[in-house]
């Protein structure tokens, strides 16, 4: 019985470490898409100061 108790708390801890690691990739994920945003919005702006420039010098 005491085998038994023991792989019970084994398999609570192992499903308890699979919760945590889910949480962290689900707040990765969400961080890396924030990411995204930031670098198409800094492309853009990126972008258009290059049409300025473009534009300045022709």
């Amino acid at each position: 019985m005491d085998e038994l108790t023991k792989l019970e708390e084994r398999i609570d801890k192992l499903v308890s470490l699979v919760n945590e690691l889910r949480q962290k990739v689900e707040d990765l994920e969400e961080s890396n898409g924030r990411l995204q945003n930031t670098k198409q919005e800094a492309k853009k702006r990126v972008d258009g100061l290059i049409e300025k420039v473009d534009n300045l010098l022709i």
